[in-house]
Order: C-alpha cells, then structure tokens, then sequence
C-alpha cells in the first residue's frame, strides 16, 4: 500500500465546518445545524464560536463525518441555505 497524495483527502474521514451567522437568527441557525446533522444521521455536534463585538455576526463549528465529496457538498449547500448562515470558511 503507498501513501496518499499530499492533500489528498481519504474518504469517510472527519470534518469540520466553520460558519458565520447573523446574530440575529443565531439560535435559529444553531437549531438547524443540528437539525440537519440528525437528519444525516449523525450526532448533532454544533460548537459556538466567537460572536463579533456588536453581537451582528456569530460563528459555528459544525463537525461530522464526509462519507465522499458528493456528501460533503451536498451538506455544504444544506448549510449554505439555511436562513442567517452568512459564509462557510
């Protein structure tokens, strides 16, 4: 067996998500975060991040496991369309 390519990425693996929210809609965006996960099948694992000095944006950590590229972008874009998600990092 030889070693994977450098950068290469070795499926089912770990992953994590950062996300900036509205703060706004924070526990909402959290609620659904979580919601999505469980719908995957997946723990609910949500962290919360750092919340900008005026409260305006808030950050998320949303770790699981990518089972293939085409899990990983399909969660991308669930998580892209939840109202409040701002940027995924």
């Amino acid at each position: 067996m030889t070693a994977p390519e450098k950068g290469r990425i070795e499926f089912p693996c770990p992953w994590e998500m950062r996300i900036i929210a509205s703060g706004d809609r924070a526990s909402f965006v959290r609620r659904d975060l979580a919601a999505l996960l469980e719908e995957d099948g997946q723990a609910p694992w949500v962290a919360d991040g750092a919340a900008s000095a005026g409260g305006k944006y808030v950050a998320f950590r949303l770790t699981f496991t990518a089972r293939d590229r085409a899990h990983l972008e399909r969660l991308g874009r669930a998580v892209a369309s939840i109202p409040g998600v701002k940027m995924l990092i």
